[in-house]
């Protein structure tokens, strides 16, 4: 039987890394730097592991851009306030970036872009100020300054001696940095604003404008050589190695062009949202995209297929679930109308198009792990197919789909058994639906099956917000705002709900509902901070579970349904024993709102998930920690037994040694005294005996014992001993020497103090003594 659970660690995160603005890409292809709030977060791109961050998360900046040096291992960051900080990257991934150098740009405005030479021995950064700085950082100092016509949007070093500006208004500029630095040029063949900026060939740059057009520019001839039209508003392009261009927009799709005849080679549809950024690596040979909603896609330039996608912001996460065979998966819902599925094996996230709102609930089938039901805001419920293609890629194929409540719908759950399969939904709109899954059950056509409710009942006064089936299918239990929980049997055979009773005793909304998996209870979590559990026979409440400190919102049974794991609004988890009715455990979780629970089959591994867009993964190192404490306690009996039988054999030499080692004060002093009482000599051989690691641990323990006067003789001995045995010199080298000797010196003048009076007290004592004796008197 499996031990009861009292302990979680954390065992893998999934939290936000990108939250909009720069993104920075390594020369080998391997790591990625995005900004996310007010630092830079680092993270291979091949198992998606976050490695180390750049800045301070406590510091109150905000991150304008970053730029990377490709030379030094080097990352420049500006921030809002004008401050530009040089930070040296750690070479190994448990290291730390340090600040190099920090210094004010002058800039009246934000900084929005800055760019390196290719040697990194310059920096330019534009503003919003409409001005241009040049940086030496060898120098550290300021080279050049330029003027634009409006806010600065981008830059291109021609050389170290020319550079390219880009405007908002569309104009570009040339200037000169060395020798007479002056405006070399000026542009106008764009009426919006510049987003990049491109070399061709040789002396024929290219600039991408919000305008629908790359216009062509020779910067001998100082002349434009030709416009090519895009038809959209270009956000980003970027040249490969084979001189196709490839730019991004409005769309949503990658476009590749061929930028002499601008001919469209190829594109493809990568997201439903605007597309802002686009890369190239020229080692890997592949293309990054960020999208306006904060998703990252990584392209092969070739095939325009998407290898790999990242989800920079999960917003908050309204409900998990695993999918697919051995729990390979696990489906997310956010507040988002894409289904996020995560890849347990490489966490790569496959966003799936298919509602048109936030999805607000997921359940997979236990008789068919391929299968998947979504719940969203858009009053519908979607049942997914999900396998697994050739090389781990997903594919998601939409199989049914049903209409028919009239407001979000809150949650969904599919049977538990396969022998006559359905679905129950509820919704804001106060019903409780169930749907066959009879059509879809083994369905292998491409087209998506339309579900048509079965059987509808108004299920409460209010919103209901949560919903479980048992584990036979034979009823279901819907938790609402209007303080209560109802139970529903279900006929499978005529596909019915009924009436099954009422579960009350609440005093605000319910938020979660769970069945037992092996016991004939319902657990109900509740807004007024307490969960209940319930018997579903006689509807009678059996335990009354009290201690969260703010709203339940989620719970699951555990070990055999004899213990509940819960998670409140607090971002509290706390572990309950439903018999004793008490809290054996409490874990911080989440900064906010827990919204999702769950475990998986052998309850090793929970999931937490909540309002803070954050996917926590738990282990069960319970067993652990118990095989950690019994090999604690063997140990500690066998310490014990070895010092005791050193004390009775006399060996007070290594009985002494032996304490040390155990750094146990009280075995010591007792030691210490029994050398005393044998003779001083005794104490003075076993000290000399020490080494200095052995001879640290005694002067701590000796500081320890000096504070008492019981024990202060003990410890002034030990202390003369050590004097006595060790030269002052070998004495200095000891770590904390310092602090030991300061902590020694207000008590021992104490006791001296003390003793002092007392030898006087002593010598009073005999004067009075003596004046008080008779005199001798003769007997008679």
């Amino acid at each position: 039987m499996k031990e009861e659970l009292t302990d979680l660690s954390l065992f893998r995160w999934i939290e936000a890394f990108y939250t909009g603005g720069s993104i920075l890409w390594s020369c080998d292809g391997q790591t990625l730097y995005t900004t996310c709030g007010n630092v830079i977060k680092t993270t291979n791109l091949k198992d998606g592991v976050p490695s180390h961050v750049i800045g301070n998360e406590d510091e109150n900046l905000r991150i304008t851009c970053a730029a990377l040096s490709n030379t030094d291992g080097s990352i420049i960051v500006s921030y809002s306030n004008g401050l530009i900080r040089q930070y040296v990257l750690p070479t190994s991934q448990s290291g730390t970036a340090e600040i190099k150098r920090q210094w004010k740009s002058t800039h009246s405005a934000p900084i929005g872009v800055m760019r390196f030479t290719s040697d990194s021995s310059l920096l330019a950064t534009g503003s919003a100020d409409f001005s241009i700085k040049i940086w030496s950082l060898n120098n550290k100092s300021c080279v050049g300054a330029f003027k634009g016509t409006a806010a600065v949007s981008e830059m291109l070093f021609v050389d170290n001696s020319r550079i390219l500006i880009g405007c908002a208004d569309g104009s570009v500029r040339l200037f000169k940095l060395k020798g007479e630095k002056h405006l070399i040029r000026d542009w106008r063949n764009h009426s919006s604003q510049v987003v990049s900026m491109f070399l061709l060939s040789d002396s024929i740059y290219g600039i991408a404008s919000r305008d629908q057009t790359i216009s062509l520019i020779n910067i001998e001839t100082m002349e434009k050589t030709r416009t090519l039209p895009t038809f959209e508003p270009i956000e980003s392009a970027v040249m490969n190695d084979a001189r196709l261009l490839y730019t991004v927009g409005e769309e949503g799709v990658l476009k590749c062009w061929k930028p002499d005849t601008a001919h469209l080679m190829k594109s493809k549809k990568i997201s439903g949202t605007r597309l802002d950024i686009v890369l190239y690596n020229h080692t890997c040979q592949q293309l990054l995209i960020g999208s306006s909603d904060f998703n990252i896609f990584v392209v092969d330039e070739k095939t325009l297929t998407v290898v790999r996608q990242m989800v920079g912001f999960n917003d908050e996460i309204f409900d998990v679930c695993f999918v697919g065979r051995n729990e390979m998966c696990i489906a997310v819902a956010a507040n988002s109308p894409e289904l996020r599925l995560y890849d347990m094996n490489t966490w790569a996230c496959h966003l799936v198009p298919g509602h048109s709102a936030s999805i607000m609930s997921v359940s997979s089938a236990k008789w068919d792990p391929d299968l998947l039901a979504t719940s969203s805001k858009d009053n519908s419920i979607i049942v997914w197919n999900v396998s697994v293609r050739a090389k781990n890629d997903l594919d998601c194929r939409m199989v049914a789909a049903a209409t028919g409540h009239t407001n979000s719908v809150t949650s969904v759950k599919m049977s538990n058994l396969s022998k006559k399969p359905f679905i129950v939904s509820v919704s804001y709109d106060t019903t409780i639906k169930l749907w066959s899954l009879e059509e879809v059950k083994g369905r292998v056509t491409k087209e998506c099956y339309k579900l048509t409710a079965c059987s509808t009942l108004v299920a409460h006064t209010k919103d209901v917000t949560c919903l479980d089936i048992s584990l036979n299918d034979r009823v279901c239990v819907t938790g609402s705002m209007d303080k209560t929980a109802r139970l529903w049997r279900i006929d499978t055979d005529k596909m019915t709900l009924g009436i099954g009773g009422i579960l009350q005793g609440h005093r605000r909304g319910i938020w979660d509902v769970k069945f037992a998996p092996t016991a004939q209870v319902v657990a109900t979590c509740c807004g007024d901070c307490s969960v209940r559990v319930y018997s579903v026979a006689d509807r009678e409440c059996l335990a009354t579970l009290i201690g969260h400190p703010s709203a339940v919102l989620k719970a699951i049974f555990v070990n055999n349904s004899t213990q509940l794991l819960t998670g409140d609004s607090g971002g509290l988890l706390k572990v309950w024993n439903i018999k004793m009715k008490e809290c054996e455990a409490t874990f911080e979780a989440h900064d906010d709102k827990i919204w999702a629970l769950l475990a998986n089959k052998d309850e090793s591994r929970f999931i937490t998930a909540g309002s803070d867009g954050r996917i926590r993964i738990w282990a069960d190192v319970s067993e652990k920690k118990r095989e950690e404490e019994q090999q604690i306690r063997a140990k500690k009996v066998r310490d014990d037994q070895t010092l005791s039988n050193l004390l009775e054999q006399k060996r007070f030499d290594e009985a002494l040694t032996f304490s040390l080692t155990l750094a146990k004060p009280y075995n010591c002093l007792k030691i210490v005294n029994t050398l005393i009482a044998s003779g001083a000599s005794d104490l003075h051989n076993a000290i000399e005996k020490l080494v200095p690691e052995q001879i640290v641990v005694l002067l701590d323990f000796a500081s320890q014992w000096n504070t008492n006067s019981r024990t202060s003789d003990a410890s002034q001995r030990v202390l003369q001993c050590i004097l006595c045995t060790n030269a002052p010199e070998e004495l200095l080298k000891l770590p904390n020497i310092t602090s030991v000797v300061e902590s020694f010196i207000p008590y021992t003048n104490r006791h001296f103090e003390r003793l002092t009076k007392a030898q006087q007290n002593c010598a009073f004592l005999n004067y009075v003594w003596s004046q008080m004796r008779l005199p001798d008197v003769p007997v008679l």
